[in-house]
């Protein structure tokens, strides 16, 4: 037996950049250690496997794992599976729903590209910068202008904006970020002329040393964006992201809303695919308990 897989570098704007996910369609009726054995043999930082939605409100459903193992949250490989998902024809362009466990995410996809919207209230806390600027091996003359910030639409993530030249500077310490309870630390250069950010994203409490590019982060920025600009926030921004690893990533984005109210923020961007065949589903482990 085998399963149609992908792999597409997402916010990738050509094969070879960005984030690189594996999509594993029709994985219906394979069990957990099947999947996880999966995973391991594709070994891109995270695997979707594609499963019949369990709700009339979803279009699709994803099981979601990285090396570590299941993760409960899809935001991160929603824009990958969606344009995935499209390009194969087994979903139609335009607005579609992920079901992942009980929560459900809206995008609309095409074959080329997605866009994810997150709405609510303004989900942040501010945070020191010392603990931050430890966990990625800068010092306090490295910060730029802006709050430090724990945002998200969902899992927070942790905002630090510096200097320019900081951004290809930070090395990452994953001692002391587990130490300090950051399971990841966002560096991120502001260019407000060009409403651009130059950013890594540390991740080792999700099982990734460094990503190119995210969705859930992109998302949290528009959250730092509107915490900067306090009133009624409104327009574009980029992320520019991945040239350490050599996987250049772009993340388009927009918010909307004010302090009085809720944000919008959506995250567009395209996902290339890389690679693209059957897998054979591993069988049984005999020795297994």
């Amino acid at each position: 037996m085998t399963c149609p897989f992908e792999v597409v570098g997402m916010f990738g704007t050509r094969p070879g950049g960005g984030s690189p996910l594996a999509v594993v369609h029709d994985a219906d009726g394979l069990d957990d250690t099947t999947l996880r054995r999966m995973s391991g043999l594709l070994r891109t930082d995270e695997t979707v496997f594609v499963l019949p939605p369990t709700t009339a409100d979803a279009t699709h459903r994803v099981r979601v794992f990285t090396a570590r193992g299941e993760s409960p949250h899809g935001g991160h490989s929603a824009v990958g599976t969606a344009v995935a998902l499209v390009r194969s024809r087994r979903l139609a362009p335009g607005r579609v729903v992920q079901q992942c466990g009980e929560s459900l995410l809206e995008l609309e996809a095409d074959a080329r590209q997605a866009t994810v919207t997150a709405a609510g209230p303004w989900p942040s806390r501010a945070l020191e910068a010392g603990p931050l600027l430890d966990a990625v091996g800068l010092r306090e003359r490295d910060r730029a202008p802006g709050s430090v910030l724990a945002a998200g639409f969902g899992p927070l993530f942790h905002l630090l904006p510096v200097r320019a030249d900081a951004v290809s500077a930070a090395r990452p310490d994953e001692a002391a970020m587990a130490e300090g309870g950051l399971p990841d630390v966002f560096v991120f250069h502001w260019d407000e002329g060009s409403r651009t950010a130059t950013a890594r994203l540390f991740a080792p409490g999700y099982a990734i040393g460094e990503d190119p590019a995210c969705a859930s982060v992109a998302l949290a920025l528009g959250v730092w964006l509107a915490d900067r600009e306090l009133t009624s926030a409104q327009g574009a921004f980029r992320i520019e992201q991945g040239a350490e690893l050599g996987r250049p990533a772009v993340l388009e984005g927009t918010i909307s809303g004010g302090s009085a109210g809720g944000l919008t923020v959506t995250v567009t961007g395209q996902a290339p695919r890389e690679l693209a065949g059957h897998l054979a589903v591993p069988a049984p482990d005999p020795t297994a308990a």
